[in-house]
């Protein structure tokens, strides 16, 4: 398992995923080489995102068949803005004071205490679903 990043990068991915399983390579440095190879892919994906977008755009309704894929134009979903309603931002606001106090009285289930309110009501805990494993990746500078 001594192979260096430079050397893994070189290789096709179904092949850094069989060397990993073979322990041939180390996964830690396999999952740093996927990353970037991630991260470069989005890079140039979105670089020619325009290109593909004008391309498409001279194909009827059915758009293009290519490789056994259906390639079609489409608007994404658009957002809504209510930030310039204030009766909107205060119930936002309200919402959010709300969700923190159910969270708190979740929070404090751990001591085997009930969160009890100013009015003296008992404060239901909200429910907390906890989030997977994942590796984090920061490049140091």
């Amino acid at each position: 398992m001594d192979k260096s990043l430079d050397n893994i990068k070189e290789l096709p991915i179904k092949d850094i995923y069989d060397l990993v399983q073979d322990g041939e390579i180390d996964p830690l440095k396999a999952i740093l080489v996927l990353k970037e190879i991630e991260k470069k892919a989005k890079q140039y994906k979105t670089m020619i995102e325009d290109i593909a977008i004008d391309e498409i755009s001279k194909y009827d309704r059915e758009g293009a068949y290519i490789d056994g894929y259906n390639l079609k134009l489409k608007r994404s979903a658009g957002r809504w803005d209510f930030k310039d309603i204030p009766e909107i931002v205060e119930l936002e606001n309200k919402l959010k004071l709300l969700k923190d106090k159910h969270k708190s009285a979740y929070k404090q289930l751990d001591n085997n205490i009930t969160s009890v309110g100013e009015g003296g009501e008992v404060i239901t805990p909200a429910v907390f679903k906890p989030g997977k494993d994942i590796i984090t990746i920061n490049k140091k500078i």
